[in-house]
């Protein structure tokens, strides 16, 4: 019996031996997994500062777009304010030369039947 019991500690002794030496490399695994992961989070803390920068940057190009924008279209509506001032204008000086045109017309008949 004494050989069996033996034969019975041996065997858990080589399967503590195993477990043992399966553990050593799991805890390996760990420790790489581990350096990997300490990596990704370097990488991912990387992309997210270049993100903010990309759009902080973004941000200003649009605000100073969109400046560029408000400041172009107040232009042009100051023109086009000015160009209808301008039209209205000509409009009038056209209905004044219409009307001196008609009385001139006018006159000018009235010469033409006079006798001379």
């Amino acid at each position: 019996m004494d050989i069996e019991i033996e034969d019975i500690l041996v065997k858990l002794l080589e399967g503590q031996t195993r477990l043992e030496t399966e553990i050593n490399g799991v805890k390996s695994e760990i420790k790489k997994n581990s350096i990997k992961i300490e990596a990704i989070e370097k990488n991912i803390d990387m992309i997210v500062e270049v993100q903010s920068s990309h759009r902080e940057q973004n941000e200003s190009s649009f605000k100073s777009t969109d400046l560029i924008i408000e400041e172009k279209t107040n232009l042009i509506e100051k023109s086009i304010k000015n160009i209808s001032k301008n039209v209205k204008e000509v409009k009038e000086s056209i209905e004044v030369l219409k009307d001196m045109t008609g009385r001139h017309e006018v006159d000018i008949n009235i010469l033409k039947r006079r006798p001379v």
